[in-house]
């Protein structure tokens, strides 16, 4: 049994893809330690003003879910405010980011499922 939390799991504060601020950020699963086609399980926070920064992956779904806070999510030029609750899904080679526009934490998990052949 594996079992991991990931509101105590260690944080390092980084810049996500070239995005705004700092982002407290941990790997709560990394893909070795999981028997499907999903890459990682993140746990991330962005205080308010920062934000990732526009990106793309390849083949495969990238899902963000609001634990807490809101934003905006942009995919492919379109923009959405997101709050806690909301699951955004991004698609395969979609340019996408988001920015914590609220005045407390926007907390995000962050996993990605790859489309085919891990």
């Amino acid at each position: 049994m594996l079992i991991h939390n990931f509101l105590t799991a260690p944080k390092k504060p980084e810049p996500i893809h070239g995005g705004d601020g700092l982002c407290p950020h941990a790997t709560v699963f990394s893909g070795s330690e999981i028997n499907a086609p999903v890459q990682f399980i993140n746990y991330t926070v962005l205080p308010p003003g920062a934000s990732f920064g526009l990106h793309t992956h390849g083949n495969d779904n990238e899902f963000y879910v609001v634990l807490a806070g809101e934003g905006v999510y942009q995919q492919e030029g379109q923009e959405r405010t997101v709050k806690k609750g909301d699951i955004m899904m991004n698609a395969p080679f979609a340019a996408h980011g988001i920015r914590n526009t609220g005045s407390a934490d926007l907390e995000l998990l962050v996993f990605e499922v790859t489309m085919g052949e891990r």
